[in-house]
């Protein structure tokens, strides 16, 4: 009975010790966590610390191992309003999700069709041009491929004598914005077309068919044609499918000249992220800046169109979708 008593009692203290030393390690985790928020999260200014570290402590009081930690790290996103970052432990993902615009039932379906780009000439020469997400790719000659097929989608366009271009920005919800961005130079001119506010600014820079970041080159295009007319009117359709790096894009064309927005309002994912590794198995992503238009206008919140247009989307029937015949007969009254 004594053996069997040792026995016991060596099991609980060494049960004891390994949740102790778990415990330890998912403490140093979130603490280094909530570190690097505190130093770098957009919105790092606007919570109390002090309660949101309390609240986390006594919550990891039983948490064994890192994949427990979803309900503490969406009260993390939560407490920051960040519903942009992430947090990863292994194969996990863990986010925060607020309430958002309702996605119908059309862009849904586009979506699972995969993005494509979508060009056409409508009556009265009048161009439109659907940007599809681009997803982000470390081979950057992919990127600069995607970029020089927007851009030659455009100068088709130009070509055929359009004079005055739709840009459908419905159904972008994200990924790179910078091939985007430099696959529409024809309509977005030369110099600083937007930046971002926050921790480390940084300018969005096309010049000379290339995309700078700051001074940092990130794609290159050759477009195979001139734009004849470089404030060309222009209406950019946006809507609850129009997010994060759509948004960005939709930006660099606020407070350019002959430019009208139409739809409603964005998904408002307008925030810049930057990840940072915690350990080996373990990061986070932050949102950790705000996007700012050529005029140096904060956007930290949705985008909001000039013409508030809630009518079905059509995005199969291009020539009587009710947003593209407002965009037209605005482009027509413009020109």
């Amino acid at each position: 009975m004594k053996k069997q008593l040792t026995i016991l009692t060596t099991f609980i203290l060494l049960s004891m010790t390994i949740l102790m030393a778990q415990s330890k390690d998912i403490r140093w985790l979130m603490d280094t966590t909530i570190t690097v928020m505190k130093a770098n999260a957009v919105n790092r200014d606007k919570v109390d610390w002090e309660s949101i570290e309390s609240n986390v402590h006594s919550q990891i009081v039983t948490v064994q191992n890192g994949y427990q930690l979803g309900p503490v790290c969406r009260y993390l996103f939560q407490s920051l309003s960040d519903f942009h970052g992430a947090f990863y432990c292994g194969d996990s993902t863990f986010k925060w999700k607020r309430p958002g615009h309702a996605i119908s039932d059309s862009i849904m379906n586009e979506w699972r069709k995969g993005g494509r780009i979508r060009k056409e000439v409508l009556a009265h020469r009048i161009g439109y041009l659907r940007v599809p997400s681009i997803p982000f790719d470390p081979d950057r000659s992919k990127l600069d491929a995607k970029s020089q097929s927007l851009s030659d989608s455009l100068c088709a366009l130009l070509k055929d004598g359009v004079t005055g271009v739709i840009l459908d920005l419905r159904l972008d919800n994200g990924g790179a914005m910078y091939p985007m961005m430099l696959g529409l130079e024809q309509l977005l001119g030369q110099g600083k077309i937007g930046s971002f506010e926050g921790s480390g600014n940084q300018s969005w820079i096309v010049k000379d068919n290339n995309f700078y970041l700051d001074t940092l080159l990130l794609t290159t295009i050759n477009p195979n044609c001139q734009i004849p007319k470089k404030d060309m009117p222009v209406v950019v359709l946006i809507g609850p499918g129009t997010g994060s790096s759509g948004e960005f894009l939709a930006m660099a064309f606020k407070n350019r000249k002959n430019t009208l927005f139409i739809g409603s309002e964005s998904a408002g994912y307008v925030t810049s992220t930057h990840g940072f590794p915690i350990n080996d198995a373990v990061s986070v992503l932050l949102a950790v800046g705000y996007g700012r238009d050529r005029t140096g206008h904060v956007y930290e919140k949705a985008l909001l169109p000039d013409i508030i247009n809630k009518d079905p989307d059509s995005f199969n029937n291009i020539p009587n979708d009710k947003k593209v015949i407002l965009a037209a007969n605005w482009i027509e009254l413009t020109r």
